[in-house]
Parts: structure tokens; sequence; C-alpha cells
């Protein structure tokens, strides 16, 4: 009899310690965190108040449960912070804790590691649920994503990765109103610094809330005073008006009003630069060296001139020779970007320098067998063909 009651006993012991709920670390945030290295866990935070009813139905309900216990203890560090009390306040604002209960799931040192919603009480299999996503154990589909912003999280890590999966979903880019939302999703005093501070400068177009941001906090925005990036912000305004001569004069005007410093020789270099849009390839590259020299390579540069210098049907050999300059980096790069190839030697010919031309034709005969059936890479390779037959090559044309 004596044996059948310590068996019984040992059972129930052994019961309650498979059976037990969360457990929950009592100590300093400070040693929390000391705590989570020392076990390799990640933390969960449980944010509640005295006087919030789901906070009381979370913890009576959902914690003690054998199967939510068995997982995040495994997991997790689990912590329990009064957002009125004590350190309280502070965490609860570091985390822009907006409602009760509001569960955070983060790393060791502290940052989240869950960017979708986590406030209000949950069922088992949803609470399981968030852990699961926060931890990477199961995926988040697109439909999580859609779910998430319906319902509103504007999270500044969830809208990057919203963002991102919507265009793998959908094709479709952020709107300006999408990197607005995005902007005011960081904390105030972030958004004059860093990305937020890059964002707002560079999504800013004539008229929209940007440029009335940049407009009127211009001491905020050192770039303003830097002619390179200047004329190409600027420029981000006159290209959406091209091809609209009455819209571009009023975009074209109001800038110069607003930021008459460096607005004529934006226009400058838009005037320029159209010339590749009108297919006039070497008027456009004679603009675009000359505007070089007058003031330096404006950004994008080698995207701008680089194709027009190919198609060109009159080109300087000095213009040939400093824009062949552009491909070397992909014609050396592992593995071999063998347009670049094709476009420096190309170059390297209408430079004058044909003995240089073949001996990279000939250096790359053995790579350019391997794009002989390529359509893609059909102007690249016959082009090496060409020089290795003592031939001249022909420009790009589409």
């Amino acid at each position: 009899m004596k044996k059948l009651l310590l068996l019984a006993v040992a059972g129930l012991i052994s019961f309650n310690a498979f059976s037990q709920g969360m457990e929950f670390f009592h100590g300093t945030w400070e040693e929390c965190k000391v705590e989570a290295k020392k076990e390799n866990k990640k933390i969960f935070i449980d944010f509640y108040t005295k006087w919030c009813g789901p906070c009381r139905a979370m913890a009576k309900n959902v914690f003690p449960l054998p199967a939510v216990g068995e997982f995040y203890n495994q997991h997790f560090i689990n912590y329990k912070v009064d957002a009125e009390v004590g350190e309280g306040p502070a965490l609860a604002k570091q985390y822009e804790v907006k409602g009760f209960p509001t569960f955070i799931y983060a790393d060791a040192e502290g940052q989240s590691i869950y960017e979708g919603s986590s406030i209000g009480a949950s069922d088992e299999e949803g609470f399981l649920r968030l852990a699961r996503l926060a931890l990477g154990l199961e995926e988040k589909t697109w439909a999580w994503y859609e779910e998430e912003y319906n319902n509103g999280n504007r999270k500044t890590e969830f809208l990057e990765a919203y963002f991102n999966a919507r265009m793998a979903e959908k094709s479709m880019p952020p709107s300006p109103d999408d990197m607005w939302d995005l902007y005011n999703s960081y904390p105030e005093a972030e958004r004059w610094n860093g990305k937020p501070l890059q964002i707002a400068f560079w999504q800013a177009r004539y008229g929209n809330k940007f440029y009335e941001l940049v407009k009127n906090n211009k001491e905020k925005f050192p770039l303003l005073t830097d002619s390179h990036n200047a004329v190409g912000w600027i420029n981000s305004s006159l290209y959406e008006a091209m091809g609209e001569p009455t819209k571009l004069d009023e975009v074209f005007n109001g800038i110069k009003a607003d930021f008459p410093t460096y607005a004529d020789q934006a226009k400058e270099l838009f005037d320029a630069d159209q010339l590749r849009f009108n297919k006039k390839n070497s008027e456009h590259v004679v603009q675009m060296m000359a505007y070089k020299e007058k003031y330096g390579e404006p950004l994008q540069f080698d995207f701008m001139v680089g194709f027009s210098a190919l198609q060109a049907k009159q080109l300087k050999p000095e213009h040939a020779d400093y824009i062949r300059g552009k491909y070397e980096e992909g014609m050396n790069s592992e593995p071999v970007h063998f347009f670049s190839v094709g476009a420096y030697t190309y170059l390297t010919y209408k430079a004058g320098k044909t003995d240089e031309a073949k001996k990279v034709a000939q250096r790359f005969a053995k790579e350019a067998e391997k794009y002989k059936d390529s359509k893609k890479s059909a102007w690249a390779y016959n082009n090496i063909q060409k020089l290795l037959n003592d031939e001249a090559p022909l420009p790009l044309s589409y």
C-alpha cells in the first residue's frame, strides 16, 4: 500500500512537471537579457496592466496551458512587465506599446525579432502561432502580410517586409503614399537622421508631401548643399514631367523659386540627357561629356551615357576612351559580365586602339564560346568574333 502511494505521488509530480504552463523570469530587464544570453534563448515579453481584462484572461486561460508552456519555456526567457510600474513605462515607450496586452518577441540584446501585430488576447493556437512566426518556424505567407496590413500594422520593420513581399507577389513597387507611411513609422526623433532622412529627400517630387517637408526644413537636408545630389534631386521631379512641356515649365519654375542655387544646372543636365530619349545618341554623348567637363560627373552618369556611346553613329575617340572605363569593372568581375566585355572591346576599338581591342578579344575568346547561342549576348559575342577575324565591330542596335 505504501509503495502504491509513493508511485501515485511520483506520478502526480511527474504529470505536474510535464503539464506546467509558462515559467516567467523574475528580475530586472537587464538581468533578463543576461539570462537569455546564458540560456541561448530569445525573450518573450508580456506587457500588461492590473486593470486590463484581456491581460488577466491570458494569464488565467492561456499561459498555464501545457502546450504553451512546453513551447515557450523551450524557446524563450518569458518576462512579464507591468507597463505602469517600475521599469514598465520606459520599456513600454521603447517598444512603442499602444495597447494591452502587447506581446514582444526579442533577441537576447532586446531587439525585436517579430514585425507582426501582437496586441490583444489570443487563444492557444493563435498564441503558439505568434511564437512560431517570430522564430521563423512558420512561413509568413502573402495572405499573412495582407491581413497584417489591412489590420493596420504600420511598424517600420513590417512595412519594409510587406513592400518586398508585395513586389514579389504582385510586382507592385511602393507608391509615394506607401513611402510616406514608412517615413512616419519611424519615431519622430529619428526622422532627421539616417535612413528616414534619405527616404524623405529622395522621395520628394515637386508638390508632394516629401517636397513640402524638404522645402520647409532645408537646413536639415545637407545633400541640398552638394551640387551633384541637389541636381539629381531636382531632376527627379523634372523627369516625372518629361514629355509634358507645360507641366515641365511649371515644375521647373516652381523648383527654381524654392531651390534656386542649382536649378539652372539641373535643367542644363536634364536638357542634355533628353537627347538619348530622342535617339540622338551621338549628340547626347557630346552634350553629356561637355556637362562632365564643366561640372564633373553627375549622379548615374555611367547609366546615362554608357548605352548612348555604344549606339552612337559618330563617337569621338577621346569620348570612347573615357567611357570604356565604365565597363572595366564588369569585364574584370568574377564571374565575368560578358556584355561589359563586348562594350569595353567595342569602345577600345572606337578609341582608335585597335591592337588593344584585339588583345582583349583574344583574352576572352574562350569565355565568348559560352554565349555563342545566346540571343541576349549576340551583340557582344559577334563583336568579339569580328575582332578575332580582323573585322570592325558594330555599334549596338535594338
